[in-house]
């Protein structure tokens, strides 16, 4: 009797004990929908919490990012940076831009937790005109000040903001662009109106460092309307943790969530080198909330807080018209031969290492060429020579350093047409090994 009732238990206890086991496909495919949200978390949290930066500020990079701007991959050499992180859980945020000098390009972005962008205000859509930008989350109700210009709802409480001025590499109009910089401007709306401000929104902030990145997605699904927004992704994953607040795991969760992050993290990189079309990768929700997270997960790998495609197309460069990886080991050298492409704002292209995503550093500190650095010939061909070996070509505006290991180059299309959108034109242009 007593034999059968210990068969009947394990019997009864074995559906479930299977039922439990997380299949590692499953844990891949959470972790890739929540990788985005992870690694905004923890540029969040290296940016603000772990050096007791306030939220609703903008940090500014005065000067054009080079080798010595570290805190995140693949960003650009074109334009003044300034950055923050704006908090709409009590109340709504109003930016405040100037108006610029004519054909100079300028950008004001923001991004939620998820890596989507909600706002692309700037030159291409407003010329020099400036103005006042609400920010607000989609529960706020309250009367919107008429001097607002836009009144942008996001999903997330936390949002990324973004400002870019274009500056060309020279001293007098890097400041002029600096001036411009001084004078934008964050204000939560009851400072914005000089009345009382309502009580802040206290927080328990995760430790991005000691927890694993099912912490930081649930705490972040637990800001805003993210987890409405994303209902349908959220209940394919439920058994893996994925849950909004949630912060007590089982062995199992956690044992999955492990797995899920190698197969994942293996999954992103063995894509990145060969995406080229940045309209899967960067983007608003409307354009990918639906769309397959491997390449959208790539956008945030290789260019985390990038612009989407109607305001900044991207090509990368990984290989040379060798075949091989390009690379400026052993002296090697390259040459590029290309038309411009069609925009409407301006064009660049950049190095970065591969080894770190950022931009390596040189004697000229040199990181870039574009349409404001280079002149075309006499046929409209614009020329780039790629060397490690750079001593004394200060002078020539062609040079652009690499360093000597391997690297890639990615070319920034600013405005670029409808068909450079679409992919229907502009590769990326070859670089030429020098025999």
């Amino acid at each position: 009797m007593k034999k059968f009732m210990l068969s009947a238990l394990l019997v009864a206890c074995a559906p479930s004990a299977f039922a439990e086991k997380i299949p590692d496909n499953v844990a891949k495919d959470a972790f890739l929908y929540a990788y985005s949200m992870d690694k905004a978390y923890d540029f969040f949290y290296e940016t603000t919490l772990k050096s007791n930066y306030p939220l609703n500020r903008f940090q500014n990079i005065r000067k054009l990012a080079d080798d010595t701007y570290t805190a995140h991959p693949t960003i650009n050499n074109d334009t003044l940076h300034l950055m923050g992180w704006l908090d709409v859980a009590a109340e709504p945020v109003i930016v405040s831009v100037p108006d610029m000098d004519k054909g100079r390009y300028w950008i004001l972005q923001t991004m939620d937790m998820g890596h989507y962008t909600d706002a692309m205000i700037g030159s291409r859509n407003r010329g020099e005109k400036g103005g006042q930008f609400m920010f607000a989350s989609k529960s706020w109700k309250g009367d919107v000040p008429d001097s607002v210009d836009e009144v942008i709802r996001v999903d997330s409480d936390i949002i990324k903001v973004m400002g870019r001025i274009m500056a060309v590499d020279k001293s007098n109009d890097e400041q002029i662009a600096r001036n411009y910089m001084d004078l934008w401007n964050i204000r939560t709306l009851s400072a914005y109106l000089g009345i009382a401000p309502p009580p802040p929104v206290k927080r328990d902030y995760p430790n991005a460092e000691k927890v694993t990145w099912l912490t930081k997605a649930n705490f972040l699904l637990c800001q805003g309307s993210m987890v409405q927004a994303d209902a349908n992704w959220l209940s394919k994953y439920k058994s893996t943790g994925l849950e909004a607040c949630k912060t007590d795991f089982t062995k199992e969760q956690l044992r999955a969530a492990k797995v899920g992050e190698e197969l994942g993290l293996k999954e992103i990189k063995a894509l990145a080198p060969t995406l080229t079309d940045s309209r899967v990768a960067l983007g608003t929700r409307a354009d990918l909330q639906n769309a397959d997270r491997t390449p959208f997960d790539v956008g945030t790998y290789l260019g985390q807080w990038g612009l989407p495609a109607v305001e900044a197309m991207y090509r990368q460069g990984q290989k040379g018209s060798d075949g091989e990886v390009l690379s400026g080991a052993n002296g090697k050298e390259y040459t590029m031969k290309f038309k411009a492409p069609d925009v409407s704002e301006f064009w660049s292209i950049t190095v970065y290492a591969n080894d770190n995503r950022l931009m390596a550093h040189n004697e000229l500190n040199r990181h870039s060429r574009g349409d404001r650095t280079l002149t075309p010939d006499k046929d409209g061909y614009y020329h780039i020579t790629l060397t490690s070996d750079v001593k004394g070509k200060e002078d020539d505006p062609n040079i652009l350093p690499i360093p000597k290991k391997p690297f890639y180059l990615m070319m920034r299309l600013y405005g670029a047409s409808e068909a450079i959108q679409a992919g229907k034109a502009y590769p990326m242009p070859a670089a030429t090994p020098v025999k």
